[in-house]
């Protein structure tokens, strides 16, 4: 999953509800793997753009709970992967470099599905069919 998952679930939305419900749905319906890149991203967000230290622990406190209660498993792109990221990006120069890097991780984990909000990359058909790798919105699963 996306980083933007996790962010949009903290957030009193339609949008953080959907995130959240598919949160919650982890473990049961669908197996999910957060990777080290998404874990740094979210960390480098909470470090460098939440100021208020009780807000800071509850976002902390959110990536513990979702590790515990959804038994998310954890991953880190490979060396030999990183050619996957050059790839994403050959075929599509609009993605971020981040996202690339996520992406490319749950390719070289065999992913089924890379669950994200970003518009670039939701059903984007040309990564779909080089990679064998559905990218849905949260809404769709």
């Amino acid at each position: 999953m996306d980083t933007n998952i996790l962010i949009e679930a903290l957030k009193d939305t339609k949008l953080g509800n959907i995130c959240s419900d598919y949160l919650n749905r982890i473990g049961y319906k669908y197996r999910g793997f957060l990777c080290s890149s998404v874990l740094g991203e979210f960390l480098l967000h909470v470090l460098k753009d939440i100021k208020e230290p009780e807000e800071r622990r509850f976002m902390l406190e959110f990536i513990d709970k979702i590790s515990r209660k959804t038994k998310c498993g954890y991953s880190s792109l490979k060396y030999e992967s990183f050619h996957i990221v050059d790839k994403i990006k050959e075929i599509d120069s609009r993605i971020e470099d981040m996202d690339a890097i996520h992406l490319a991780n749950c390719i070289q984990d065999k992913a089924n599905v890379f669950v994200t909000l970003d518009e670039k990359l939701v059903s984007n058909t040309r990564l779909e069919k080089e990679f064998s790798i559905k990218i849905l919105h949260p809404e769709k699963l």
